[in-house]
């Protein structure tokens, strides 16, 4: 039987990694925008993948082959190996893929590690402003070197609320319907593009509230768990079984309340 992994070192591996492939992103960026050749598309015509979403898979995926040769696999962009040791390693090479080939700052690099209970470490990394965002289960979170936690006890009225939208057009015109009811009685909405940035968000405080009805769990493994790991209140399941809910402990309840009035 195999050691337990030391955490500390999966999360120095996952960051490293991940600051690893922004740095292959930023080198790509100047040469690709949204018209560029060899930008393809995915589930729909707005859902865009460039060759720069696979090189940043595959800096990843031999990293942590030369690492952990033993571990699963499970890439949005095919990565896939069966683990040999109980952990996966579950990666987003570009998450806000339409924001890189705008130019536009909110993208980022996901990398979170599982074991039978979930997330065990996580690693978000914005290239553009070279912040980290990480966490290890039950051992805090941290953006950098800052320990995170405290959040807001924010109202519901008062609450900062970010979301994200369906590639699909008709799923799209069932959110917009969505927000008819949630924008009256919260402060405001933020729609950034990217679902790892937005839950690390909920995470420093400069969100009250991050939902989604429909989301991969490559978008959200690492930022769940450094969301739940500053505090926040984190929720699947029955209510969004294929999407999550992160929010200030004070704002979780009324809002998930509000989102489950009218199912999307």
């Amino acid at each position: 039987m195999s050691a337990a992994p030391n955490l500390v070192d999966l999360r120095e591996l996952a960051v490293r990694l991940a600051i690893a492939a922004g740095e292959e992103l930023l080198a790509r960026q100047r040469s690709l925008s949204i018209d560029a050749a060899g930008v393809e598309t995915k589930s729909s015509a707005n859902d865009p993948v460039s060759a720069a979403d696979r090189a940043s898979e595959k800096l990843i995926v031999d990293g942590l082959t030369a690492a952990r040769p033993g571990d699963g696999l499970l890439g949005e962009e095919g990565a896939s190996r069966v683990t040999r040791t109980g952990l996966t390693w579950v990666i987003d090479p570009l998450d806000g893929t339409v924001n890189y080939l705008y130019g536009r700052l909110d993208w980022s690099v996901s990398i979170a590690v599982e074991d039978e209970n979930g997330a065990l470490v996580g690693a978000v990394h914005q290239p553009r402003t070279g912040t980290t965002w990480s966490a290890v289960r039950d051992a805090g979170a941290f953006r950098d070197d800052q320990r995170l936690g405290s959040l807001r006890q924010a109202s519901l009225e008062s609450a900062l609320v970010a979301t994200g939208f369906s590639y699909l057009p008709d799923r799209r015109a069932e959110q917009a319907a969505l927000l008819q009811d949630l924008l009256p009685v919260v402060r405001d909405i933020r729609r950034g593009g990217s679902a790892a940035l937005d839950l690390c968000s909920v995470a420093d405080g400069t969100a009250d509230a991050y939902y989604e009805h429909l989301i991969q769990p490559w978008d959200i493994a690492a930022g769940a768990l450094i969301a739940r790991e500053a505090g926040a209140a984190v929720v699947r399941g029955p209510v969004f079984p294929q999407g999550i809910l992160a929010a200030a402990p004070s704002v979780a309840a009324p809002l998930e309340e509000l989102l489950t009035r009218r199912s999307v």
